[in-house]
């Protein structure tokens, strides 16, 4: 189900509905800003530990259906509010976003 959700957060549909929250509730942030680590997290995301990455699921979903067609997630709103908050240049989330990017990459 993790790779599931995965899949989810990566699309370009997932990653234009964040941007537009961060957009709204952060408009000093860039698009550049929001979308470069969505990639980021996309990329690094089998090197999280399992733990990391539970957290950002509970952060973001608030339920997920299973269908015989697939799965259907319930968002949680203030969940991209955090993880914007997290990703913004200068904070440790970005921090620690590049050096896992880095590791993965050496």
């Amino acid at each position: 189900m993790l790779a599931q959700i995965h899949v989810a957060l990566m699309s370009p549909e997932m990653v234009q509905s964040v941007w537009n929250v961060v957009r709204t509730e952060y408009p000093e942030i860039t698009e550049p800003e929001v979308v470069l680590p969505l990639r980021q997290l996309g990329q690094v995301w089998e090197q999280l530990f399992p733990a990391e990455r539970q957290r950002i699921v509970q952060l973001l979903v608030e339920r997920v259906t299973l269908w015989d067609e697939g799965i259907e997630i319930t968002w949680r709103d203030t969940g991209w509010h955090t993880l914007a908050g997290e990703m913004r240049p200068s904070t440790i989330g970005a921090e620690l976003l590049e050096l896992e990017q880095q590791e993965a990459l050496a």
